[in-house]
Formats: structure tokens, sequence, C-alpha cells
């Protein structure tokens, strides 16, 4: 109920930009004059080096982002998401009886990015900044066993799920070229020990990222 409470404020702060952006259109603009506020959305993906087993991988994400112009600073609402098949993030060796697994990892975050410099001419700027968050991690695993009896019994396969997050911040340099943008990031995260079919395991996201994105 918590993870879920999260992920509801967040799309219901993604979606009141949404709106702010359509109020905005109408009256952020006058007889030709530079808008102070310039509201946007952007998606990108990259590659992403997280820790602690878990493997390199691509990662995706999408920003709401409200600039404004005469201070020079952003703000934006921001979800990431990490999937994985192959990776070990067990505290032992990796257990014999999982066949089967998969990670998926969803940042979710607020950032807060301060214009660096501009390139009129070439419609180009930069930003840096850092955010802060909450990511949420649903990690699944096919166990096998014996159902046993005097003969030896069957093999049997069952799923077992774990889920759960904790608190992170990162921060990034964003490179915007027209509508297109470089983001390298780099996380750091608390991390999350728990057990699977009585399995160890440690989650932590901490690590570097760098995507390619638009903005529109």
């Amino acid at each position: 109920m918590k993870n879920l409470s999260v992920i509801i404020i967040i799309l219901y702060f993604l979606s009141s930009i949404s709106f702010a952006q359509n109020d905005n259109g109408n009256n952020n603009t006058q007889g030709g004059e530079n808008r102070n506020i310039t509201q946007y959305y952007s998606g990108k993906f990259g590659f992403y080096n997280p820790g602690d087993g878990l493997n390199n991988g691509l990662i995706f994400g999408i920003d709401g982002i409200t600039e404004f112009n005469h201070y020079n600073f952003f703000l934006s609402g921001s979800v990431d998401l990490y999937f994985k098949k192959t990776f070990d993030i067990f505290t032992n060796p990796h257990p014999s009886s999982i066949s089967d697994q998969q990670m998926i990892l969803l940042p979710l975050h607020i950032n807060l990015g301060y214009k660096l410099g501009e390139i009129p001419d070439a419609d180009t700027r930069f930003y840096a900044g850092a955010g802060g968050g909450y990511y949420l991690y649903f990690f699944g695993a096919t166990v096998s066993g014996n159902s046993g009896g005097l003969l030896g019994g069957s093999l049997t396969n069952q799923t077992d799920n774990k889920s759960g997050g904790a608190i992170f911040g990162s921060v990034f340099f964003r490179a915007v070229v027209g509508k297109i943008f470089i983001e390298p990031r780099y996380y750091f995260a608390k991390k999350v020990t728990d057990t699977i079919n009585g399995n160890p395991y440690i989650v932590n996201p901490t690590g570097f990222a760098i995507t390619l994105g638009v903005q529109y």
C-alpha cells in the first residue's frame, strides 16, 4: 500500500504539469515578450551501470519539466525504468534452486537543475543539478523444489515475488541542442536487504547512467 501511494503521488505530480502547460500556453506570451515559464516533457533512454550484482543494462525515463527562464533553473518530476533478467544480487553463491528471475527498478524523483550557460546561435544550453526521491523494486524468481514422497517425489516450480524500496539521491548534467539532449547522472541509493526462499539478497541501485533523449 505504501508503494502504491508513492506511485499515485508522482503520477499526480506529472499530470498536474500537463494541465499547467495547457494553461500557460495562453498566458505566458503577450506582444512577443519572452515567456518567464516554459513547460515541456522529455523522454530518454540509455546505459545504466548499477551496483551489487545488478548487471549493466538499458534504462528508460520520462520527465515533466517546468523551467523558470528569468531565473535560469528548472524543476522536474521524473520516472525511470530498469528491467533485467540476468543478475546476481545474492550475498551467497547463486542458489541452484532458482532457475529464472527478473528485476524491475522504478526510481521516482524530483529534480532541480540550474542553467550553467548557453550558446544562442547554436540553440545549445547546459544544465547541472541534483534530485532525490524513492525507488521501488520488484523481484521475481522461479524456485525449483521436490514434492517429496517414497519414490523421491517430482520436481516442482513455484514463483516467489518480493518488492520494496528506499530513498535515493542523484546528481546530473544535461546538455541540450535544439530538442535533443544527453544526460549523465549518478544515483546514490540506500541499500535494501531481504530474503527470497530463504536466500538473502541486496538491492543497490547506486550507479551511473548516461541517457540520450528528446524534449518537447
